[in-house]
């Protein structure tokens, strides 16, 4: 079991998510720039006294996730837009994930984001100690479909470890029965995500990857440059995500491009491309991070 110190690190981490979550969904608006909010939301992190647990994905409309800005790459928000805001926290290795869907101009966005925030909502009201894996999902895709709308299939949730985003287990948004025999155990911290979608309900990679981590790996036969870069990747982020603009301007753009390619087919990086709804379809999303302990269940990226 984990000791009261670390679950004081895990309930600061998912504070400080928390506050960061609801500062990217304020700025949300017709127009504003992704880079400028993802900025804002890495600085509130900063100035708590954590790091990002990964780079702000700021994913709009038919991108269900992945999508952090690049060094050279923005977007604004659309007049009609079903905006997620996927952010985390990262104090000493304890981690939170959190994740908020801003849906502007459309009364069809406003149901599908409600979807995603219904079936969450769910969640939290039926999880408890040893739960079953099953019956999570198996809540979450009923939730979704009675809404008319259908589960995004290729996406879970996880278990968080220290330094470990995905940590193992998966937590599928429909009843999965190969879960059936899982069971969330005291001790376990879970992020919980449901996506929905009036698609297919499947997500494919799009054509850029903004966001790597390293796989702990470092491999000989790269150039020195490669080794440098890995390095300092290793000394600020550890093994959790982080984005090409992090980078800069401690290497030109052209290093970065040319280092991560070379890195990744060494394996020494893990790239993360865009994912996209399968038929183009605007999906959406709602997250919260769990704790189990032996008697309950803690929220701890519930609202501030």
């Amino acid at each position: 079991m984990i000791g009261q110190d670390e679950i004081n690190k895990i309930l600061e981490a998912g504070k400080i998510g928390a506050e960061a979550r609801e500062l990217g969904a304020s700025l949300v608006k017709p127009g504003a720039s992704a880079r400028e909010i993802c900025d804002e939301i890495e600085s509130l992190i900063a100035k708590r006294g954590a790091r990002p647990a990964f780079p702000c994905n700021f994913s709009i409309n038919e991108v269900a996730a992945h999508y952090s800005p690049g060094i050279d790459d923005d977007v604004k928000v659309p007049e009609k837009a079903v905006v997620k805001v996927d952010v985390g926290a990262s104090l000493d290795g304890y981690l939170s994930d959190t994740a908020a869907t801003v849906a502007i101009g459309s009364e069809a966005f406003q149901q599908l984001a409600q979807a995603a925030r219904s079936a969450l909502e769910r969640v939290i009201n039926t999880i408890r100690p040893d739960v079953r894996v099953y019956d999570i999902g198996k809540t979450i895709e009923i939730t979704i479909k009675s809404a008319g709308f259908r589960p995004v299939r290729n996406l879970t949730g996880h278990t968080l470890g220290r330094y470990v985003l995905h940590a193992g287990l998966s937590i599928p948004n429909y009843a999965e029965r190969t879960t059936f025999y899982q069971r969330l155990r005291p001790g376990t911290q879970v992020a919980i995500e449901p996506f929905a979608t009036p698609g297919r309900g499947l997500v494919v990679d799009g054509p850029k990857a903004y966001i790597y981590s390293a796989t702990g790996n470092m491999p000989q036969r790269v150039s020195e440059d490669a080794k440098n870069l890995l390095e300092y990747v290793l000394s600020r982020f550890n093994t959790l995500p982080f984005a090409k603009r992090w980078l800069y301007p401690e290497w030109k753009p052209s290093e970065i491009e040319r280092t991560l390619t070379e890195l990744t087919r060494a394996r020494a990086l893990i790239e993360y491309p865009i994912l996209v709804e399968a038929s183009k379809a605007p999906v959406s999303q709602f997250e919260h991070t769990f704790l189990i302990t032996q008697d309950k269940v803690i929220v701890t990226t519930s609202s501030p």
